[in-house]
This record gives structure tokens, sequence and C-alpha cells, in this order.
């Protein structure tokens, strides 16, 4: 018998086109309003329901009626087979293996876990900066900087060759294109896990590396986790090391330029920088989407009937931008009660990265305007091109001047 899903009307198809400048796609307030349990479209043809307001979304990522585990054959992909069908890594675990295999490397991103990472994200900054400054003005922030201090600051962490992961760049960008095949992205994805044994193999021959991946192979060794786990979180690592931090460091730097009152409180009175990040990760998720969730049994929402098997995709866009819990969403106030803890979800999934991502972005934003206080953008906004085909939020270029 056909389910609900299967027979659903007005089928919105997704990607959904963003708002002006980098802002939430309109559908999601419609779908707030309207349908708050909303039958989708992948790009692969798969279905789903959309969730859109806070209540509902705290539910599907706190539920454990609701699994992460999308490592079977014919599981619902965005495209194919992307990162969410790697076994054994931190996407795709359910409590209690998902507990286990995440306290090996939780003390590296506890609040005072990240500030080891500190002074190399600094160093990093710093060069880029003086690089920037000895450059071409007008320049291009993606190329200079929000593409690059995520890179190299992760590389460092990992304590990763920067020139040995930048060959496999491509095969990152392809996991997250929703124009790719899914041949494609099934190819990318057995590249990038391929890139991930031979940094295992890298590491097992000079071990005592005092970092996240270091951990994981001691860890194995000891036999903790398996392989999969160990290759798989690896993998993990790598896919969510630098590039959900370029949208916040590219779209994020572009709001703050179009607010420009409040920007220049934060130059004047750095202490301001973090309440700004806040606002910042509030405005904007990295993406529109969440990662698809499967009922592990028949669950009803709202007024719908969610079928054992079937996709439930949480957007979290959906949860900072809800009336009910952010008075006038649309307006970006770095002076707000609320933060952005949020946007990085709820539930055995709350993003592993989120101490990391506020000091991260605390140095970027600092050192950048404190470099160039007079930053500006070089074109008029409206004229900034957007990604539209990928996962995540974020500009193709972002032409600034000082």
């Amino acid at each position: 018998m056909p389910s609900p899903l299967d027979q659903a009307q007005d089928v919105l198809s997704y990607p959904f086109a963003i708002g002006p400048l980098g802002t939430p796609p309109e559908t999601i307030a419609w779908a707030r309003k309207h349908r708050p349990v909303c039958p989708i479209s992948l790009p692969s043809g798969t279905r789903a329901w959309m969730v859109t307001n806070k209540d509902d979304i705290g539910l599907v990522l706190t539920d454990k009626r609701f699994s992460r585990d999308l490592t079977y054959s014919g599981a619902p992909r965005f495209v194919g087979e992307d990162f969410t069908a790697v076994p054994g890594g931190l996407f795709n675990l359910d409590p209690p293996d998902h507990t286990r295999v995440r306290r090996v490397i939780g003390h590296f991103y506890t609040r005072t876990g990240v500030e080891r990472f500190r002074p190399l994200v600094e160093r990093h900054a710093t060069q880029l900066l003086d690089a920037m400054a000895g450059g071409d003005n007008p320049a291009d922030l993606m190329q200079a900087y929000s593409t690059q201090l995520p890179l190299h600051s992760s590389c460092d962490m990992l304590q990763v060759p920067v020139d040995f992961r930048e060959q496999y760049l491509a095969y990152f960008h392809t996991q997250t294109n929703y124009q790719a095949t899914a041949e494609e992205v099934a190819q990318a994805t057995a590249k990038i896990l391929d890139f991930s044994r031979d940094i295992i193999a890298l590491k097992r021959k000079h071990p005592g590396h005092a970092d996240p991946i270091g951990a994981l192979i001691e860890a194995r060794t000891q036999g903790l986790i398996d392989e999969d786990e160990l290759v798989g979180t690896v993998c993990y690592l790598f896919v969510t090391g630098s590039e959900p931090l370029i949208p916040p460091l590219s779209t994020g730097v572009l709001t703050l330029l179009e607010h420009r009152p409040q920007l220049q409180q934060c130059i004047d009175d750095p202490t301001l920088w973090p309440k700004a990040i806040e606002e910042v990760l509030r405005y904007h998720h990295n993406g529109v989407l969440g990662l698809p969730r499967v009922a592990t049994e028949d669950v009803a929402l709202k007024d719908t009937l969610i079928r054992r098997g079937e996709a439930v995709c949480a957007t979290m866009l959906g949860v900072t931008w809800d009336p009910k819990y952010y008075k006038h969403p649309a307006k970006f106030d770095i002076h707000r009660s609320t933060d952005g803890t949020a946007t990085f979800g709820a539930g055995p999934h709350f993003c592993l990265g989120s101490a990391l991502v506020r000091m991260f972005l605390e140095v970027a934003y600092r050192m950048l305007f404190a470099r160039f206080p007079s930053l500006t953008l070089a074109v008029p906004a409206s004229e900034i091109p957007w990604e539209k085909n990928i996962l995540f939020i974020r500009p193709v270029s972002l032409p600034i001047a000082w």
C-alpha cells in the first residue's frame, strides 16, 4: 500500500531559491505557516517530510524514533551515495555507538579544548591577511580569506599537510553539489574514503599525534572502536572540518558589512564580537536543509503520520527564524538576548564543533576587521553572485575593497 508520503500532493522540489543576500528561502516561512510538516522531493527524486518549526524540529532531533543510520541500501540521499552512506562515521551512528565513538574525540572540541587551536588559527589568519594587504585592492574575499582560513586551519588541527588535502578538494565539493550525478557523488565518496585511509596509514607509521585522528587511531588499537568507525569518523572530520566554516566567513561577513553601525560597534569594542557571532549563527545557517533522518516506527507529528521508513529533514533556519521564539527574526541584531546555539541542533547529534566554530569566527572576524577596519563591498550587494546548487549558502565571489 502506498504511504501518505508517496501519495502526498503539492510536493515542493528542493533545493529552494535562497532569499536576498543569503537569507533563508521564503519557502521555509511559507511552509511553517501553512504546512509545517511538508512533503518535499530531494534532487535524487526521493521524497521526504520537511519540518519547519522549532518545537517539531526539536522532537525530530531528540526522539530515538528518528535514526541517522542511513548506511543501508536504498536509504534516502540528496543526490547519491554521499557521506551519509559511510558506515561508522559520527554522522551515521545512533546511540550508544555514537556516544562511544564521540567520547574518543569529544575533549578536543569542548570550550576549553578548542583553545589549544586558537594560536594556529591566529597564525594562519595573519599570513592570509598579510598576503591580502600586499595583493590587489579590490580583492575577492572568498579566494583571499574565506575559503583559505578554514582549509589551512583544519589541516593544521588534524596535522595533515594542506597540499595533500588540496588534491581532494574537488571530491569534497562534488559531495555537496546537487547538480552532480549519483555516480559522480558515489565516486567522490570512494575517493574521500581512500584519502581518509591514506591519512590513517601515514599516521600509523608515525604514531603519537596529539590530534583527533591520532586519538581515533589509538582508540582503534585499544579496541574501543572498530575499523569502520575509525575510517568513517576520520572521513567525518574532513567533511566537516573546513567547508561548513566558509558560509559564516563569507555570508556572515557580507551581513556585517550590510549592517555597518553594528559592525562599527564591534570594531570599536572587540568584546562585542561574541554577540555578533551568535547573531550571525542565528541569522544564517551554513545550509538550508538538514541531513535526512528515517523514522524507525510510525510517528504522529502535527496532523501528519510519518510512516516507518520515511525520511524527515529538519531545517535549522526553521528553528532560528521561528517568530514564536525569535522576535522579528528577519532583523539582524547583535544585541538580542537570544544566542545562536539552536543552529547547532539538539540531541545526540548536537554539533561536535560548536565551540570550535565560535572560537574560529571570533579570531577570523576580529583579525579581519582589525587589519582592514574600512573594509567595504567593491560592488553593490545585489550584484554578488550566489552558489545555487550546493549544500551550503555562500557567495561565488565576494568582491571587497579597503
